[in-house]
């Protein structure tokens, strides 16, 4: 079975126990899917972070992944399937570290969504005062022309979606699972009001994986990602919320706490972020008055970095007709293992794009430079 270079890419992501970081070392490996794809199992052994039984699965990929199925499972359901290969993938998620390879949504984000994006999160046990807070910083911040990043989950991330549809607002929810079964249930109403021109749920998991321990973890370095701040709105002194605003302070964006009472657990979490050095928090203005937001202004920014100019060397080299890995390490004077992390780059960034042959051809934007 040949497959395409996009639908290579979900193949990877289909195989059981890889993840985005694997697969990112898999892609700077070999330089792109579809040759991971062919690689023998002893090759596929020695790339950091993989080890025998990985490889062997990754071997097998023929059996224990159907390609074709899940895409049609995605497009029986509305859902649309992006690549890290695709124009629309978000380019917020593209500047992350391990951005997820696929996404799949119901819904559509929008080109300014990450301009003013606010991820709001909190303990799924919400109080009377949590669930009052979330969804009246939610409907203020989307009044403002911000858009809500959530999980989805029950608490106070179904308050922050609320509080968005309140105003009208954009949300957007990343969930811990498949598209195919909505989690948790009875939030499947909700999820389908937001996508129905509201925003959208998204996840990089397939189609009918369940939600795990290991995936909710997964998803909260999306929704740290996606937001250009975070706020937290009652957290335990373990939650998940806290992971997350730990993903968003070591992304360098702001994190928000409101405070609570002091005599509940669920306002420790927040407390100790404010010790912290998290910026408390009390309602929407003050957010949107520390990241220097107008009211209701939006910046309007393109959804894609430029591409880098087409003096690359391996653009260059490329556009000479050196198509091949060994054409382009010829005429470069470098190594495969120096020159493969290079090619997925590019192709990460849409400057190339896999060809027939094991070739690689330039994306008309960066041919037209």
């Amino acid at each position: 079975m040949e497959l395409n270079a996009r639908e290579a890419l979900i193949t990877l992501n289909l195989i059981p126990g890889l993840g985005s970081v694997r697969i990112r070392s898999l892609l700077e490996y070999f330089g792109s899917a579809d040759i991971v794809l062919a690689a023998p199992q002893n090759l596929l052994a020695q790339v950091p972070r993989i080890g025998p039984a990985l490889a062997a699965a990754i071997a097998d990929w023929r059996h224990c992944t159907h390609v074709h199925a899940e895409l049609d499972c995605a497009a029986h359901a509305g859902v649309r399937v992006t690549t890290l290969l695709d124009d629309d993938y978000p380019r917020v998620l593209r500047n992350m570290s391990d951005p997820p390879v696929v996404l799949y949504s119901l819904g559509a984000w929008l080109q300014e969504d990450d301009q003013r994006a606010v991820a709001a999160v909190g303990t799924r046990i919400a109080s009377p005062y949590g669930i009052s807070c979330a969804r009246s910083i939610a409907r203020d911040l989307a009044d403002a022309g911000c858009c809500i990043i959530s999980g989805l989950a029950r608490g106070i991330d179904t308050a922050a979606h609320l509080g968005a549809l309140d105003a009208g607002g954009r949300t957007i929810a990343i969930l811990g699972g498949g598209l195919s079964s909505i989690f948790p249930p009875e939030n499947a109403a909700l999820a389908h009001r937001i996508a129905d021109g509201h925003g959208a749920i998204v996840s990089e998991f397939p189609m009918n994986m369940s939600p795990s321990r290991n995936s909710f973890p997964q998803r909260n370095r999306i929704v740290a990602a996606w937001g250009c701040a975070t706020i937290v709105i009652e957290a335990a002194g373990r939650s998940g919320a806290l992971h997350t605003a730990g993903l968003a302070a070591d992304m360098g964006k702001n994190v928000f706490a409101v405070p609570g009472a002091v005599t509940t657990s669920s306002s420790l979490g927040c407390h100790r972020l404010i010790r912290d050095g998290a910026i408390l928090c009390t309602c929407a203005a003050d957010i949107i008055g520390d990241m220097g937001w107008e009211p209701g202004h939006q910046q309007q920014l393109p959804l894609f970095s430029a591409p880098p100019a087409p003096s690359h060397p391996i653009l260059s080299a490329i556009a000479a007709g050196h198509t091949t890995l060994d054409a382009l390490c010829s005429a470069l004077g470098i190594s495969a293992a120096e020159l493969t992390p290079q090619l997925m780059r590019l192709q990460i960034e849409r400057q190339i794009s896999p060809a027939p042959g094991g070739a690689f051809q330039l994306w008309p934007s960066t041919k037209d430079t």
